[in-house]
């Protein structure tokens, strides 16, 4: 159901966040990763997005808002209600119209169609 690149994709999300020593993946995380997903990236392209500006807000939203896990503590992730919500979404969206795989594409439109998101300002339209 996933594209190889999408499971390569989560993966290095779930990695950033047992690097990072924190307990949660969350949309940000996950949006994150999916800056280097080419599928996704495409998407953003075509949108003007400032991916490099994207990532720099990311990391900076991360970095201050994250709870990092005290190194003493094990690093087991977990994943949000909202990033199930997202993979769900995207499953779902990809099935009812017909196709078999699910892509960094389709992850990446579901993370903005999830209703407490919001386009960092770095993607507003500009229009």
């Amino acid at each position: 159901m996933l594209s190889n690149e999408l499971k390569q994709t989560i993966n290095h999300a779930i990695a950033d966040t047992q690097r990072r020593r924190h307990e949660y993946i969350t949309l940000e995380h996950l949006l994150l990763a999916l800056l280097d997903d080419a599928s996704a990236r495409k998407v953003l392209q075509a949108c003007s997005a400032d991916v490099d500006k994207m990532r720099g807000e990311l990391e900076g939203f991360i970095e201050q808002n994250v709870e990092r896990l005290p190194d003493e503590a094990e690093a087991t992730v977990h994943q949000t209600i909202g990033v199930g919500r997202v993979l769900q979404r995207a499953i779902l969206h990809v099935q009812g119209s017909g196709r078999t795989e699910v892509t960094g594409a389709n992850l990446l439109i579901a993370i903005f169609a999830e209703s407490e998101a919001s386009p960092p300002t770095c993607c507003a339209s500009t229009g």
